[in-house]
């Protein structure tokens, strides 16, 4: 069918190029402008051999992009095959991207965060943010701006809004977003992830006795917290579903739960039969694992994931240097109506080892943290004091 857009608009191909020496995937976007654009190739330092090689294909060299960690040494409008260096010929245009990080905080689902009096907050820190976000906007810009003049750069940006419950309790919320230097973009109100609320015991909420679909909400909301304030993240888990769930019902557990794990920071043990099960179902999908990671485009996740056999201890933990917070109970990684027991504690990182990944007995111990929490944000709002709050 004939489309004016087709006329106007820019055509992206999210694409993957190995390099003809060592294989190693470098990922870029194909960009084609409807009318006039400068084809031609790209010279590119291979990220594992350092060596160059060409990208050929491209339909614009100077608009097209790469991944940040594309290193390109020279954009040229001749044919390819006049460079002196080796052409990619694997070269794969894919739709899926199974890395993205998909983070939505789901007021509709059960609070996380509750006041001493009963009071489910989650709601309030929003309604707050709500109150506030024009100011938070504005400041978002100003540290915009000043990234764009190289003085500024963050993975995450955070604000810090204080409201009040019902019954008079002063609590302060800390919220969290992905910084982008795009002109163009600004977060919205629910782009904001609710990573914690003071005055909050979360073994208070957590500890008891819950549905499996509840227990797994809650489970996704700790995550979203531990993703900004841990060091990294634990998943130990044998199981993801159960046997007799469908290839599609089975991805769309994997889906929802690396969607909120950050390859950067999380670690995910399971046993090596569940590991296959989810190849199989991708590959009863239409996705085979082997294609996948042929051209790096399989989840970093599941790539770096660990196997452990001989258990059935189901734990999920936010890890930092001195610090960890631990969730576990008796749910598989599966939703459901049946009611399961969870628990909630916060205890030294020497606590968690000895107790936790120690008795693991692990053939290699947990990689160190590669990217702290205190490197990956920066704040950029505060609420400004009430009249009659303490500290005014």
């Amino acid at each position: 069918m004939f489309s004016l857009e087709s006329l106007t608009s820019d055509r992206t191909r999210p694409m993957v190029a190995k390099c003809p020496r060592c294989g190693k995937p470098h990922r870029y976007t194909n960009l084609r402008h409807p009318i006039i654009n400068d084809p031609g190739y790209w010279e590119v330092r291979c990220m594992e051999c350092r060596e160059i090689f060409c990208i050929p294909g491209l339909h614009d060299v100077f608009d097209s992009y790469p991944e940040a960690q594309v290193d390109i040494v020279n954009r040229s409008e001749d044919a390819a095959n006049e460079s002196p260096h080796p052409l990619a010929t694997e070269i794969a245009i894919y739709r899926l991207n199974l890395n993205r990080l998909t983070l939505l905080y789901d007021l509709a689902s059960c609070a996380l965060y509750e006041c001493p009096c009963g009071q489910h907050l989650d709601e309030l820190a929003y309604e707050q943010l709500g109150a506030e976000f024009e100011e938070i906007q504005r400041e978002y810009t100003t540290h915009l701006n000043y990234a764009l003049k190289g003085r500024f750069d963050a993975h995450y940006v955070t604000v810090d809004v204080a409201f009040e419950c019902a019954c008079s309790l002063s609590h302060t919320a800390t919220l969290y977003t992905r910084f982008l230097i795009d002109p163009a973009k600004r977060p919205r109100l629910e782009d904001y992830i609710l990573a914690d609320v003071s005055g909050v015991e979360l073994g208070e909420v957590l500890d008891g006795i819950r549905s499996k679909t509840d227990a797994m909400d809650l489970l996704g909301k700790l995550i979203l917290r531990w993703n900004l304030l841990a060091d990294q993240i634990l998943i130990a888990s044998p199981f993801v579903g159960h046997q007799y769930m469908s290839a599609a019902d089975q991805l769309t557990i994997w889906e929802w739960l690396l969607g909120l794990l950050d390859p950067q920071i999380a670690i995910f043990l399971t046993r090596s039969t569940t590991w296959k099960s989810y190849r199989k179902s991708l590959t009863d999908s239409g996705l085979p694992s082997d294609v996948l990671e042929n051209f790096g485009l399989e989840n970093k996740v599941v790539s770096a994931g660990r196997s452990k056999q001989n258990f059935h201890a189901k734990f999920y933990a936010g890890i930092s240097e001195d610090w960890s917070e631990v969730y576990a109970g008796s749910a598989n990684l599966v939703r459901g109506p049946s009611i399961e027991n969870t628990s909630f504690r916060r205890m030294s990182r020497d606590s968690f080892d000895r107790r936790y990944s120690g008795q693991m007995e692990l053939k290699e111990p947990l990689p160190a943290a590669a990217l702290k929490a205190s490197e990956r944000s920066k704040n950029i709002y505060r609420s400004r004091p009430r009249r009659g709050w303490p500290g005014e």
